[in-house]
C-alpha cells in the first residue's frame, strides 16, 4: 500500500507569507498566556532533505521561561506535515 502513504503525506503549498500568518496564528492560540513577547521565527525555504519532509523551516526560537521555544517546535512538527512552501524566486 505504498500508494496510500504517498497520497497522505500530500501538502498545501503556500507563500511564505501566508505560511507565517498561518504560523503566527496558531503560535498566539498556544503560546503561555503569562508570555506576551515571544514571536513565531519566520519560516524559511530550504531544499527538503527527503522525498517525504516539507521544503520549509524556522530559526531557532530563544529560550523562554514560560516555554513558549517548546510550544513553536511542537507547531512546527505539526505544520511541516500540512504544508509546503512555494520556492522562493530571484529577482
Amino acid at each position: 500500500m505504498r500508494y496510500a502513504r504517498i497520497e497522505s503525506m500530500i501538502r498545501t503549498t503556500v507563500s511564505s507569507a501566508q505560511l507565517y500568518t498561518i504560523l503566527d496564528a496558531e503560535f498566539r492560540k498556544l503560546r503561555p498566556a503569562a508570555c506576551r513577547r515571544c514571536r513565531m521565527p519566520i519560516p524559511y525555504w530550504r531544499p527538503p532533505p527527503d522525498d517525504v519532509s516539507a521544503n520549509w523551516h524556522i530559526g531557532t526560537p530563544p529560550q523562554c521561561p514560560h516555554g513558549c521555544h517548546l510550544v513553536a517546535v511542537e507547531l512546527l512538527a505539526r505544520m511541516w506535515t500540512l504544508y509546503d512552501m512555494e520556492p522562493e524566486t530571484q529577482n
